[in-house]
């Protein structure tokens, strides 16, 4: 049977990690620290195989299934209403520093606020586009611009009007988007990225003006903010899966595809972690023997 390239790397991958632990347990050397179970080594291993393998499956010509997202759906809807009122959209995805942890989450929020700006040249829509990430300046005017171009409205780009940058302070920024929603009497207010106290301001700010709202961020602490005061939401890892539906990248949602057996595995260890433990035995015991024997 022949094995394809894609399948092929993770099996070897995975056959190394077993041969290098085997020799390591042979010799009676410690590989792996107590501190870092061995097992959390393995399921990395296997699903950073499977991303890989996903991957693979989509260069192939594969298509990824992807549910459809309300919030994500609602974006046109909302730049749609904005001009039939003829209000501006807003759209920002945060403030920081592009090279924190939470950089994947503005890289969804640019995917937005891509597939909002390419609505807005289809509609004829203003766009105001506020940010506090210094290093992202260049790349938001370029993802607005480019979607003005690709619908063929290029007289619509002004980048003096529809980029932003306020500043990398929190309330700073907070203030300077609540004063420009209430300012610009924004008809649409979408707030994609990774949000601390200041969501429920732009969220009260956008109601004050009566916006239509789309929100979302991966931060659990403020999705219960977003749920209670958006018209719609992405919630936790939807907005991910927004940024890869906007962008239209295989590889990113072949990722996402990724992260969801990840997921489904991490729900089996915890049904089987409290089957064993109701049984008398612990499951981290049971998948750390490696480093012990070791």
């Amino acid at each position: 049977m022949k094995v394809s390239r894609g399948l092929l790397i993770p099996i070897v991958v995975l056959a190394l990690t077993a041969l290098v632990s085997g020799v390591a347990w042979a010799l009676r050397i410690q590989l792996y620290s107590p501190r870092a179970p061995f097992s959390a080594f393995l399921i990395l291993v296997g699903l950073l195989s499977a991303g890989y393998l996903f991957m693979h499956e989509t260069k192939s010509g594969k298509e990824i299934p992807v549910r459809r997202i309300p919030a994500f759906d609602a974006i046109e809807e909302a730049v749609a209403r904005s001009v039939e009122m003829g209000r501006p959209v807003h759209v920002t995805f945060g403030f920081g520093t592009i090279s924190s942890a939470h950089a994947p989450q503005y890289v969804a929020g640019l995917g937005v606020l891509s597939h909002a700006a390419r609505l807005c040249g289809k509609y004829g829509a203003k766009l105001i586009a506020t940010l506090g990430v210094p290093e992202a300046i260049a790349t938001t005017e370029e993802v607005v611009r480019e979607g003005y171009y690709s619908a063929g409205r290029p007289e619509l780009y002004d980048p003096t009007y529809n980029v932003r940058y306020l500043t990398d302070q929190q309330f700073a920024y907070a203030s300077a988007v609540q004063a420009t929603l209430i300012r610009e009497n924004v008809g649409a207010n979408i707030v994609v990225g990774p949000f601390y106290a200041e969501s429920l301001i732009f969220m009260e700010a956008g109601n004050m003006v009566n916006a239509f709202q789309i929100a979302g961020t991966a931060r659990e602490t403020q999705i219960p903010f977003f749920v209670l005061t958006a018209d719609y939401s992405f919630i936790g890892e939807e907005v991910f899966a927004a940024g890869a539906l906007a962008s239209g990248d295989k590889e990113t949602l072949a990722s996402i595809r990724g992260q969801d057996v990840g997921k489904l595995l991490s729900i089996v260890l915890v049904i089987l972690g409290i089957l064993m433990l109701l049984a008398g035995t612990k499951m981290v015991d049971a998948l750390n023997w490696a480093w012990k024997v070791g």
